[in-house]
């Protein structure tokens, strides 16, 4: 017997991506034309299904300005989603999920005893393997997962670690503190050959509250065949979207 292929209902669809606007946007208030035209569809049927979407207590509309914000149900759900999944278990799960879209190792850092340090690493399945592993130190100086943990420390931790690693030498250590500087600007750090020869490697922070980095999570290959998967674009992005998730479930969680 041939095999039944789902039959998806568009208008469950669309109110899905409704609420998703809320976060891509981030807006806290919507009206019916804006989202008639974020998601390029008529004002009649943008308005049904914000309607219905209120009537049930994923949204409420504001008496003043007539736009729509997320109502408490949303945050209900959210709540029982935390509960039932770890912050390690959604980390491991983004991890996996990175390796399965590219093949590359996948590496967490964490600050340990005021060292980067490898905490956990999903393994890719190249024959041609990267050596680091967990439990090894990293260097908070060179390779992007421990520039990126770096980078995003408590300033007073960025220059006692500055002052004892390279003493009296304030040349290099301005010229350091101007590359953490724009790793920061740019949201994230890449590096070539600069802890492992022939290694490139791409890491975003993990940021608490406090807005500095308790994590940073990594992906790591050879450097030619990073730059067939284009890691510095489609890499870059997915890895982007997985620190943002990881870091929605850690605030609400805390």
């Amino acid at each position: 017997m041939a095999e039944k292929h789902p039959q998806y209902i568009n208008s469950v669809a669309r109110a899905l991506q409704i609420l998703e606007l809320y976060a891509q946007t981030g807006k806290s208030r919507l009206g019916i034309s804006e989202i008639a035209s974020e998601l390029g569809i008529q004002k009649t049927s943008a308005f049904n299904i914000v309607k219905t979407l209120a009537a049930c207590g994923w949204l409420i509309q504001e008496t003043q300005n007539g736009k729509y914000r997320l109502g408490t149900k949303i945050l209900r759900v959210s709540s029982a989603a935390v509960r039932t999944l770890s912050a390690n278990e959604l980390i491991s799960i983004e991890m996996r999920r990175i390796r399965d879209l590219f093949n590359e190792d996948v590496v967490l850092t964490a600050p340990i005893n005021g060292m980067p340090v490898c905490v956990e690493k999903v393994q890719s399945e190249n024959s041609l393997r990267i050596t680091s592993v967990v439990g090894r130190i990293n260097d908070f100086l060179r390779g992007s997962t421990g520039k990126t943990l770096f980078a995003w420390q408590p300033e007073v931790f960025i220059n006692r670690f500055l002052e004892e690693t390279l003493p009296d030498d304030k040349k290099s250590q301005a010229e350091i503190k101007a590359t953490l500087k724009n790793i920061r600007k740019q949201g994230y750090c890449i590096t070539v050959s600069e802890l492992d020869p022939g290694v490139a490697s791409i890491t975003f922070p993990i940021l608490g509250k406090d807005g500095y980095a308790s994590y940073s999570l990594g992906v790591v290959g050879e450097e030619n065949r990073m730059e067939r998967k284009c890691f510095r674009t489609a890499i870059r992005d997915e890895l982007k979207n997985s620190v943002q998730r990881i870091e929605e479930t850690l605030y609400f969680m805390s």
